[in-house]
């Protein structure tokens, strides 16, 4: 899925930036996309800033902290797996629409370490982060009770199975160490032949995560203690 090219202006309210500042900015998030995808998001701002060839000067005045940094390049990512659900929604065939989602899902996730790391781990969460993230549920349900109606899949599959089967689908492309990257649309291939519904099916006899488990494994919610 191509990605929008990142935003060069400031948000509403902000001053308008100088040419070169706007650049600069723009060369930034630019830069640091490229390092959180391969990298992760342990990456310094220091470590951006050389990528970027920019002085850490420069990277401190636009962007004080990684928080800001990782916000300027990841939200547009959120709201994009939102428009891709979306967009699955009104395939005419339900089956085919989860199917495309899952594909697309899961491809941005084994490609882009740093949006792995946002979306299912909860790393540097802030509030728009986890109410995008959190945001995604609805649409899990919807994609999942279309292709359900249609009896296309399994009526044990529930929307807290779907970023259980993300994250074993990124262990398997992590698995290569860089060598089949692309692992991943083997074992997801295997997963959507188990999540049809046949005839022949033999019930599942574990049940799936809770919604709130799978939450609190993501970093949306802190889990209580007293309940441990």
């Amino acid at each position: 899925m191509a990605e929008r090219p990142p935003a060069s202006t400031p948000k509403d309210g902000e001053r308008p930036l100088r040419r070169d500042a706007a650049r600069n900015r723009e060369r930034i998030v630019h830069a640091a996309r490229e390092v959180f995808g391969r990298r992760g998001l342990g990456v310094t701002l220091d470590d951006v800033a050389r990528h970027a060839g920019v002085g850490v000067g420069t990277m401190y005045r636009r962007f004080p902290t990684k928080e800001a940094l990782v916000r300027a390049v990841f939200e547009q990512d959120l709201a994009m797996r939102q428009d891709s659900a979306e967009q699955a929604l009104t395939h005419p065939d339900p089956w085919q629409g989860l199917v495309d989602f899952l594909m697309t899902m899961t491809a941005d996730l084994a490609e882009n370490r740093g949006l792995h790391e946002v979306i299912m781990l909860g790393s540097h969460s802030s509030e728009p982060f986890e109410t995008a993230r959190g945001g995604m549920l609805p649409y899990l349900e919807a994609l999942i009770r279309r292709a359900q109606e249609s009896g296309q899949l399994r009526t044990e599959v529930t929307a807290s199975d779907i970023p259980v089967m993300q994250q074993m689908l990124i262990a398997a492309a992590q698995f290569t160490q860089g060598r089949r990257p692309d692992i991943w649309r083997r074992y997801l291939e295997i997963l959507l032949n188990g999540l049809r519904q046949r005839p022949d099916d033999l019930a599942l006899t574990t049940p799936s995560l809770d919604n709130e488990v799978v939450e609190q494994v993501m970093g949306l919610v802190r889990a209580d203690p007293a309940r441990d």
